[in-house]
This record gives C-alpha cells, structure tokens and sequence, in this order.
C-alpha cells in the first residue's frame, strides 16, 4: 500500500468516524417483500486499518411497506437511510452523512450467510473499504 493510498485511506475513514446523524428521510423505494431476510437488528463486528474492530448496528424496518434503516456507528452517531436497493442477494444501503471533517458518501452492501450477515462499506466512491460479520440481535 502506498503511503498516499494509507492517508487517504484514513482520511476517508476518520471522516466517517467523526461524522454527526445524516438527515432523516422517508422509506425508499424497495418494497419490505423483497428484503424480509434483512430485517430486523444487526450488530456487525467491522475491522478497520489501524482501529481494530468495532460495532455498528444496523436495523433494517418495514416503513409503510418500503424498507428503512438506520445504522449507528462506532461513536453512537446515528444515520437514517433511504437510499436502499437489492443488487442480486446483497442489500444495498446508500448515504452521505455530513459531520465535522466534511462530507463522504457511503456505501454499506449487507449479504445473508445463514443466521450471520456479512457487511462490506465502501467510501468515496470506492476508494477505502472495511468489512466485518454480524448476527441479528
């Protein structure tokens, strides 16, 4: 890894980290049918480069018939979701929380493996990632 590709990468993540709730919205447009799996609350266990591993909660809900979530993160900050898609077997859940170190889109792509999910969140476009494991609470 190239010492510009490490900054960047912890700039990405400390922006992340750092960052307050993203604004809440309505339910996005996928149906609850197609995301029944996924629903419910999850605590993932993510490793992070030079942060060790830390949980985030996501909680995937029926709202009016759409799917909503919400994922809390390492510092207890909160971030509704709306932008929620499925990509095959994945779930896909799309936001840009704003906080102090600016902005950062984020990409959290959640797939069932039996009674565990696994979790990949990608930011800036790609550029960074982490992944962890969780189970339903």
């Amino acid at each position: 890894m190239t010492k510009q590709y490490a900054f960047t990468a912890a700039m990405a993540l400390s922006v992340f980290l750092l960052t307050g709730p993203a604004v809440a919205g309505q339910a996005s447009m996928l149906d609850t049918s197609e995301a029944s799996g996924f629903m419910g609350t999850w605590v993932i266990s993510m490793e992070a480069p030079r942060g060790g591993t830390f949980d985030q909660t996501v909680t995937v809900r029926d709202e009016g018939g759409k799917v909503a979530a919400r994922l809390v993160g390492r510092f207890d900050d909160a971030n509704d979701i709306t932008d929620i898609a499925k990509n095959g077997d994945n779930l896909v859940l799309s936001f840009v929380p704003e906080g102090r170190g600016g902005v950062i889109d984020v990409v959290l792509t959640l797939t069932l493996d039996g009674d565990m999910i696994n979790a990949t969140q990608e930011f800036a476009g790609g550029q960074f990632s982490i992944s962890g494991t969780g189970k339903k609470q």
